[in-house]
């Protein structure tokens, strides 16, 4: 009798979630990465977080009272 392997001794097992769910998700995340993209290209964002002291001055963060 053979004896049962552990799976993760190493062999690859295969992919867990099946190839339609992975192509469905390749796909996701190369349309949001071109939002991205095209939204830095466009709107000449500069890539990463703007902080309030890096905001120029003419834009005001006024707040409801």
């Amino acid at each position: 009798m053979e004896e049962k392997q552990d799976p993760f001794d190493g062999e690859y097992i295969g992919n867990i979630f099946g190839r339609k769910i992975t192509i469905i998700s390749a796909i996701v995340v190369i349309f949001f990465t071109a939002v991205v993209v095209y939204r830095h290209w466009a709107l000449d964002v500069p890539p990463g977080l703007i902080l309030e002291e890096d905001m120029p001055d003419e834009v005001t963060t006024d707040t409801i009272q």
